[in-house]
């Protein structure tokens, strides 16, 4: 319904949605039969590896302990798969420092930098002003200029994660009106595409089951204002990145 959009869920082995490129993720540190048959069953595709480890509520590791974690995926999965293309997790708040942190221990443990075909990012404005979209695009802008600095601009962003999570009753927080979420989606979405600071986004959430905010459909499966939205911009500009 929403178009020719890809996308990614926090399994590997579920049925991939034909007709929509995907990509997949992996978690823990257990890489069994399983994660084998998935790499093998979908050459070249893009892992994430690993879900917001500098997030307390997600992976919640240290830079040090997600290099370790990531050095032995990818060596693993290029063995399973040598055209795979490796993914960082999305780091939370976009955080550059973080991910510079990350490429540090990376080194000192193996002694050269990790082998990222893409950087990720997620981007939640979750304190203050979370529809604060100049706030949106300097965390973004920052964390291009730290790709750049690192001899590392011509490589691939990824936003896997964006959107406004609060707003619909989650998390202690107030119900806003949903004009706000869409304001805020058409803003951010026609910059992204201006700029090409980021060459791949998916919108945070397809189908709100937890009361999250700005889901594409609700828990029936029914399309909301913010799907109707996304879609028409899909429509206007073409399949989304």
């Amino acid at each position: 319904a929403i178009g020719p959009v890809w996308y990614y869920d926090y399994q590997y082995g579920t049925p991939t949605i034909q007709g929509h490129p995907r990509v997949f993720m992996v978690w823990g540190t257990r890489f069994d039969d399983a994660l084998a048959e998935a790499l093998k069953a979908n050459p070249g595709s893009w892992w994430s590896v690993g879900n917001e480890p500098n997030d307390p509520n997600q992976d919640y590791r240290t830079p040090e302990e997600y290099a370790r974690f990531f050095h032995d995926f990818s060596q693993w999965a290029r063995g399973q798969d040598r055209h795979v293309r490796i993914l960082s997790a999305g780091f939370a708040d976009a955080d550059w420092r973080w991910a510079n942190d990350f490429r540090e221990s990376h080194r000192e443990l193996y002694g050269r930098y990790p082998q990222v075909d893409a950087w990720n990012l997620h981007n939640y404005i979750l304190d203050g002003d979370h529809y604060d979209v100049d706030e949106f695009k300097r965390r973004i802008v920052a964390f291009r200029h730290w790709m750049m600095s690192i001899g590392e601009g011509d490589k691939p962003l990824f936003l896997t994660e964006f959107g406004v999570l609060y707003g619909a009753g989650c998390c202690d927080r107030p119900v806003d009106p949903p004009e706000k979420t869409v304001a805020f989606m058409l803003e951010t979405v026609e910059w992204l595409i201006e700029t090409d600071h980021v060459q791949h986004w998916a919108w945070f959430i397809i189908n709100n089951a937890r009361d999250f905010n700005g889901g594409l459909f609700d828990a029936q499966g029914r399309m909301t204002v913010y799907g109707e939205t996304y879609q028409e911009m899909v429509r206007r500009y073409g399949s989304a990145p």
